[in-house]
């Protein structure tokens, strides 16, 4: 977690403990990641979590206060007693100016800010809150940083810890910092929170990567595979999406609606997530290559039917008609995705177009549908029109996967070819601005003996062929 306090002479007191009382009350509690998690206007689109609710969660905090010198820290680092993992929390991203502050600070005796442990069962201590300044204390007890930009002990800078005269290297090893410790059996919930009311300064901490503080183990280490598969990150194609872990968040979501259904989601996604991952966490090999193969699974399906504009919504402009946002939507990831875990590649690959004009008719013709994925997307009511309107659409399709007349259906490369030849709407002789806007329609009705030929077919637009008369 990122610290971002500056070292100056204003005093430290134990105030900070009142950042744990957590209230029962909503009201009081605003848990919405749109407060504390910026993926949802900056990166990807419909990732809002929506409150939780903690009335039942949130019990008594159990909270030990120790002083503890950075000897002592620096030593359980070490030993692996205390974890700082880059991996489960930001890296480390402090300059050198304001590291060695810090350490001008411990000489000048200033009173640093608490460190925030959580104690596990086997023992071992996880930094919730005071990962960069502790970090910059083992960088420097292990030479990684010469001291510079100090401000009242000038004659040090450019030294390293074993330059320094001795005694200063024992007023250094022998100060004490402050350490607020939970007890391990303080719950999982609760934990969450508190990173959230703790995680108040600089760049703050998403809900993913409070997860993966949290959460760690066999799971998690599986989440992180899985944001690499290939077919993902091409489905996805969005530079930038794992900065903030976002790629792990949709890999998260995609798993916790497969595996718990969307029915399922009553107090929040916050809830939803954090339960999965807790029942999850160190599941059997087994059910983790069940969570590998699907999602692996689901996301060939999805390149195969979508390519690189996979799981995004369509967005009108007057002037240049429709095209595919460039944000990935992570609610309609976990909805189509989810869905074709319900059926093999085999059938899915054969209903591919199909597939994709259905998709397209829905986000060109639900409105309904849209805002359900874009706007309070977590709202349960919006979660279950999200899933059941695409599921009806999808298993309709499939359905009749052995005995629909795949000849009714014109191919995906002749429509290519018609629009690049000529992207006239042949009902109202208007531009088709984007082939996806395009519809191929049969000149003479299939149901009055018209053949799916290249000489029966024209390009027009999907609006102008629903509404044609006698549209079937």
């Amino acid at each position: 977690m990122s610290d971002n306090t500056e070292y100056t002479c204003a005093e430290a007191t134990d105030d900070t403990e009142k950042l744990l009382e957590v209230s029962a009350n909503e009201d009081e509690v605003n848990t919405n990641d749109e407060v504390f998690n910026e993926v949802a206007a900056d990166d990807v689109e419909g990732s809002d979590e929506g409150e939780s609710d903690l009335s039942e969660e949130i019990t008594d905090v159990s909270l030990d206060k120790n002083d503890r010198s950075l000897f002592e820290l620096h030593d359980w680092y070490k030993r692996g007693r205390l974890i700082i993992d880059p991996e489960w929390q930001r890296s480390y991203v402090w300059s050198n100016k304001k590291a060695s502050q810090l350490i001008e600070s411990f000489l000048l005796d200033i009173p640093i800010p608490v460190i925030y442990l959580a104690k596990t069962k086997e023992g071992k201590y996880e930094v919730i809150d005071g990962v960069q300044r502790l970090s910059s204390v083992f960088h420097f007890f292990e030479g990684k940083n010469s001291l510079s930009a100090l401000e009242f002990r000038k004659e040090l800078n450019g030294k390293k810890y074993d330059e320094l005269p001795t005694d200063l290297q024992d007023k250094i090893r022998d100060t004490t910092m402050r350490t607020y410790e939970l007890s391990p059996k303080t719950p999982k919930s609760t934990l969450f929170i508190i990173f959230q009311r703790l995680n108040t300064g600089g760049v703050p901490l998403n809900g993913m990567e409070i997860r993966n503080c949290i959460y760690r183990g066999k799971l998690n280490s599986l989440i992180r595979e899985l944001a690499g598969f290939q077919e993902f990150v091409k489905c996805v194609n969005q530079a930038g999406i794992s900065k903030r872990m976002n790629d792990r968040m949709m890999v998260l979501r995609f798993l916790a609606f497969y595996e718990k259904g969307y029915q399922k989601v009553g107090k929040g996604m916050s809830n939803f997530l954090n339960d999965f991952l807790e029942v999850h966490k160190d599941a059997p090999d087994r059910k983790l290559e069940e969570f590998s193969e699907k999602f692996k699974s689901a996301m060939k399906a999805a390149f195969t039917i979508f390519a690189d504009q996979a799981f995004r919504v369509r967005k009108i402009h007057k002037s240049r008609g429709s095209e595919w946002s460039k944000k990935v939507n992570a609610t309609i990831l976990q909805i189509v995705a989810v869905s074709f875990t319900n059926y093999d590649n085999s059938q899915l690959t054969r209903r591919a177009d199909a597939i994709y004009e259905e998709y397209i008719d829905l986000v060109s013709q639900d409105q309904d549908w849209i805002r359900c994925v874009t706007t309070s997307s977590f709202d349960p009511k919006n979660i279950r029109y999200g899933f059941e309107t695409w599921n009806s659409r999808l298993s309709t399709l499939m359905e009749q996967v052995e005995s629909l007349d795949s000849e009714r259906i014109f191919s995906a490369s002749l429509k290519r070819e018609m629009f690049s030849s000529n992207n006239t709407c042949e009902i109202c002789g208007q531009e088709i601005k984007t082939i996806e806007d395009a519809a191929m329609d049969h000149e003479t009705h299939y149901w009055r003996g018209g053949l799916t030929v290249p000489s029966n077919a024209r390009l027009v637009h999907r609006l102008c062929n629903l509404k044609r008369p006698n549209h079937s």
